[in-house]
């Protein structure tokens, strides 16, 4: 079962993820933690549930180092290769271990496009095991059209 997190942006999809993996108390994932730089969006970190270990993930453009390995890029903000690569690898390792529910934060534009978290996306929907993922509800109807998700999914 594929349950969906999805509201407009700022909403709190993230909290909620963050809330129903701690109410469940198994499964892992990742969850986008944003950081701020006065008013404005300075980066996300990705933290994984089940050790709160932190990485940092998005780097906005004006922050970035000269070190930095891009893998995507959408608006302002740069996604990082190794860390992507990490989330992937993790992922398919949850996977292969049967742990369930996974949980993934946050699936939009990018996807769509099949960059970011699509190849490992498909990877878990092919799996049939219980994931739960954030969803802009802009970007809603176009998931489910693209993965073809109609009758697949609970919205929460």
């Amino acid at each position: 079962m594929v349950n969906v997190i999805t509201g407009p942006i700022n909403s709190g999809k993230t909290s909620r993820l963050i809330k129903l993996y701690e109410c469940m108390q198994k499964g892992d994932g990742f969850v986008s933690i944003k950081n701020m730089d006065r008013d404005k969006v300075h980066s996300y970190e990705i933290m994984q549930l089940s050790n709160r270990k932190k990485q940092l993930f998005i780097l906005r453009e004006d922050y970035l180092t000269k070190d930095w390995c891009e893998s995507c890029k959408i608006g302002p903000y740069s996604f990082s290769t190794p860390v992507l690569k990490h989330i992937e690898s993790t992922i398919r390792e949850l996977i292969e271990c049967r742990v369930t529910p996974i949980y993934l934060d946050e699936i939009g534009l990018l996807e769509l496009q099949n960059k970011c978290f699509h190849r490992i996306l498909v990877e878990l929907l092919n799996s049939k095991y219980e994931i739960y993922i954030t969803v802009r509800e802009d970007y809603l109807d176009d998931l489910i059209d693209k993965y073809n998700l109609i009758g697949k999914i609970n919205v929460i």
